[in-house]
């Protein structure tokens, strides 16, 4: 996700075929992703197992320069082994699972200093928030509808950092971070999350419920523009621009779904705290 600074209304050619790029994959992945939200099932477990295994994929090359290493091989395997329990409602072998070949891969990772933290962290970074997807969509009550407004957020969050960043510009964030990213995109992708939150309450609930929605959208909007910034950081600190160029326009599959880590983290622990406040009162 990108939400650079340009001179206002500018739009340069190479920057033009950039976004023709992520428009005409987005025209494609779009609509397997709404497929597969809704088919729910196999077909949802299957795409959250593919995207752990190319992001693991990725995490590895970056990480530790190098592709297929023996702590790909691991995180890999487990991450299979965590989506077929978690795909079963196991979630709790699914996380041992998770965190054991988290272990594993940094064990076996650790060639030079720091680099087997990094291997094994992947499992919580990019394992464990399938993990909560995963139980989102295919255990919590309403997880349909939960998981839609979740992609729908990131995605106008994704959007609205991204035009308002380009046509707006303005003060940037921190160069240690990027030097490219600016508060106006922050503000044009919370603004989008809320928008999206408050739009959707107005759908489904009512007049009522649109401010709530909208502090909630703008809530997980944030934690999208939170994630991507984290992983500009990351990317940074291993001197990258993208990580791949698995996804055209987009960079790699973590690229384009940094926000979406951070935001499915944002709401399933905001339903659980909320779960374990229902369940006190009650």
């Amino acid at each position: 996700m990108t939400f650079s600074s340009h001179r206002v209304g500018s739009f340069p050619p190479a920057a033009s075929r950039a976004l023709f790029k992520r428009i005409a994959s987005a025209a494609v992945l779009m609509p397997i992703v709404v497929f597969c939200v809704y088919a729910g099932g196999a077909y949802f477990s299957a795409m959250i197992a593919f995207a752990s295994i190319v992001m693991i994929f990725e995490w590895s090359r970056m990480v530790e320069r190098r592709s297929l290493s023996s702590g790909f091989y691991v995180l890999a395997v487990g991450a299979c082994a965590v989506m077929y329990f978690a795909a079963a409602g196991s979630y709790l072998v699914a996380l041992c699972i998770c965190l054991s070949s988290g272990l594993g891969a940094a064990i076996l990772s650790k060639r030079l200093i720091g680099v087997g933290v990094w291997m094994g962290g992947a499992a919580i970074y990019i394992v464990a928030p399938c993990i909560a997807l995963l139980w989102l969509r295919l255990d919590v009550q309403g997880g349909k509808e939960l998981t839609f407004l979740l992609y729908a957020v990131v995605w106008a969050a994704d959007t609205g950092a991204f035009f308002f960043g380009k046509f707006i510009g303005g003060p940037k964030i921190s160069h240690a971070l990027s030097p490219s990213k600016t508060w106006a995109g922050i503000g044009g992708g919370v603004l989008g999350g809320s928008l999206i939150g408050a739009l959707s309450a107005w759908y489904f609930l009512g007049l009522s419920s649109i401010l709530a929605f909208f502090i909630i959208g703008g809530g997980l909007g944030a934690a999208s523009v939170l994630g991507d910034l984290v992983e500009s950081g990351f990317k940074r600190n291993f001197g990258l621009k993208d990580i791949s160029g698995f996804i055209p326009g987009h960079g790699g599959a973590l690229d384009r779904l940094d926000g979406m880590i951070f935001a499915t983290s944002a709401m399933t622990c905001g339903l659980l705290v909320y779960m374990m406040f229902e369940k006190v009162q009650g």
